[in-house]
């Protein structure tokens, strides 16, 4: 199984899918982070590569920047130094990632941003939850039901819907949610959650 991490920072996505069998490859735009990434990985803007480049992977996850989207952006909160421009520069990523997918074909694929993506997108997300005490986040894509949050106090996550019964699945992964992170963990993706769409991913392969 093969998937393809675009945006992919210091791997919150590719460490949980390389846990459940995944090949990974990374692409980061900057080279300081993508020297601290664990796997295979391409130093590169996504915006000079094209999708057709990619095709055959099982599974392409991708996290475009959220700054331009977050509702820290909004009057009263914090001032950035940049000022957001959620129609400019942060579309332009989104779009960006978009049109790889499409040109890519991937068999799975899933983006993940902050519900306020969705006032610029005009797209439904195919979901929208807590993957941590603090992080809401929303996902756009054709993925298997994954991540259902049991106990956010034990850590304790569930990959999805069993197909058989209809019913959650019993939880699989366990995450400790610290609540004292430093500020490139409160961006990373949790790894029960990676993980968890791993297995998703897995399962509906092989079925």
């Amino acid at each position: 199984m093969k998937a393809l991490d675009l945006f992919c920072g210091l791997g919150g996505w590719s460490d949980g899918l390389a846990m459940e069998g995944f090949e990974v490859l990374g692409v980061e735009i900057e080279p300081e982070i993508a020297e601290l990434y664990k796997h295979s990985v391409i130093v590169a803007d996504i915006r000079d590569l094209d999708g057709l480049d990619f095709q055959g992977y099982d599974l392409i996850v991708g996290s475009p920047p959220c700054r331009d989207f977050t509702k820290l952006r909004y009057p009263g909160k914090k001032r950035w130094k940049i000022p957001p421009d959620p129609e400019g520069r942060g579309m332009k990523l989104v779009n960006t990632f978009l049109v790889f997918v499409k040109r890519a074909q991937p068999i799975y694929w899933i983006m993940e941003n902050v519900p306020y993506l969705e006032d610029y997108l005009g797209i439904e997300p195919r979901t929208i939850c807590y993957i941590s005490k603090t992080m809401r986040r929303a996902f756009w894509g054709n993925f298997p039901a994954f991540l259902i949050p049991r106990d956010y106090r034990k850590g304790i996550l569930s990959s999805g819907i069993n197909r058989a019964t209809g019913q959650p699945r019993k939880a699989t992964h366990e995450y400790k949610y610290t609540g004292k992170l430093r500020k490139w963990e409160r961006a990373k993706i949790p790894l029960p959650t990676a993980r968890a769409l791993g297995k998703a991913v897995r399962e509906a392969l092989e079925a």
